[in-house]
């Protein structure tokens, strides 16, 4: 049979539209093939993007991008970066250049009375598999109703000059301290920080625009806590627009901050128009969402304002806002752990509450997160 000569551009639109693990295996084809796919460029215009949910045994990745009859590529299988039998708790912090960065708690390597876990943050490659752990430290795990230790990734100006945030709870002052981790030194500082008398909802922020955000209570009200990344200054941002204390969720739709939150009817998605501006937030969209008695809650926000959502019975659907229509994904059989994902627990005042463990959208890279070290 002939030699059949297929050119680089048809090579690369065929590349371009195949999952990540077949991408993997088709880089062992050829020095030529390697080449191509190795090329930051063909990753750059291939721009696919998954999300990330942690379940622990294993992480779960859900690929928009193919059908969703396909159960090999549809949902798949992670492994995270430790032994599945050495991870206690895990929270998805943030995500930069295909890189995510994972706060991994894990029992200390010698027992001890006290009771505290290690954790580990590790930025990791979901595609190639590739970590690195850039910080250690000891963690209270959950101080009654209060999350001990709550994380943030992001950057200001200039996208290279990534920080790492972590609040701890202070048992004994009944308040939190904080810390930044910046990876270009790989050093720790604690500048000051005041605020008392609030709780997190949520054990990670949501980065936009040089902005990190966390939601807070302080009795009975949410507000929003922004930290500007570049000047590590503080400001609060009130939610006028009238919360179910049962259920929040933070993200970002078309460059603005966004909040969902249950009411009456279904579920308001609320647009800040103006960054940092409370008197800027409009009601974007309502809607109601239920598939056969099931109900559903939302996990994650998609950059196309596209919403993941799922109910306990392991059913879970992408919700399209702007054509308000929705299509189920296959879940993999054997998913386990998926009541960590929302859970109910004893409220800080007393009330039974929804929280959500923190599931993201990434972009697939090569990047190596040694690099995201020295950038």
């Amino acid at each position: 049979m002939a030699n059949v000569y297929i050119g680089d551009d048809i090579l690369r639109s065929i590349l371009a539209r195949l999952p990540g693990k077949p991408l993997l295996r088709f880089r062992c084809a050829s020095k030529h093939w390697n080449r191509l796919i190795s090329d930051p460029y063909f990753m750059k215009s291939r721009s696919r993007r998954m999300v990330l949910f942690p379940l622990l045994k294993p992480l779960v990745a859900i690929d928009e991008n193919v059908p969703v009859e396909d159960n090999t590529h549809s949902m798949v299988r992670i492994p995270p970066p430790l032994e599945p039998e050495l991870v206690s708790e895990l929270t998805i912090v943030g995500t930069f250049s295909g890189i995510v960065l994972l706060a991994i708690r894990r029992p200390p390597a010698i027992p001890c009375h006290f009771r505290f876990l290690m954790c580990d943050l590790i930025l990791y490659n979901p595609l190639t598999r590739a970590s690195k752990v850039v910080a250690s430290m000891k963690q209270h795990s959950f101080i009654g109703h209060v999350l001990s230790d709550v994380f943030g990734f992001g950057h200001g100006e200039n996208p290279h000059d990534l920080k790492i945030v972590r609040f701890d709870y202070m048992l004994r002052t009944k308040c939190y301290q904080w810390d930044v981790f910046d990876l270009k030194t790989s050093s720790w500082s604690t500048p000051q920080f005041t605020e008392r008398g609030f709780y997190f909802w949520g054990d990670a922020g949501v980065f936009l625009n040089g902005f990190l955000y966390w939601v807070t209570s302080i009795k009975h009200r949410f507000n929003i806590l922004a930290l500007n990344v570049k000047e590590m200054g503080f400001s609060k941002i009130k939610l006028s627009h009238g919360l179910d204390p049962e259920m929040l969720l933070l993200g970002s739709i078309g460059g603005c901050l966004c909040t969902i939150n249950k009411s009456t009817t279904g579920f308001d998605v609320w647009l800040m128009k103006q960054q940092c501006d409370d008197n800027s937030w409009t009601k974007a969209h309502s809607f109601k969402f239920g598939l056969e008695g099931n109900r559903f809650y939302p996990i994650c926000v998609l950059g196309n304002g596209k919403i993941l959502m799922t109910c306990s019975s392991i059913q879970f659907v992408i919700y399209d806002t702007s054509k308000d229509s929705y299509k189920t994904l296959n879940a993999l059989e054997t998913l386990e752990h998926i009541d960590r994902m929302i859970f109910v627990c004893k409220g800080v005042y007393g009330t039974s509450q929804f929280k959500f463990v923190r599931s993201i959208e990434y972009v697939e890279s090569w990047v190596s997160p040694s690099e995201m070290c020295f950038i």
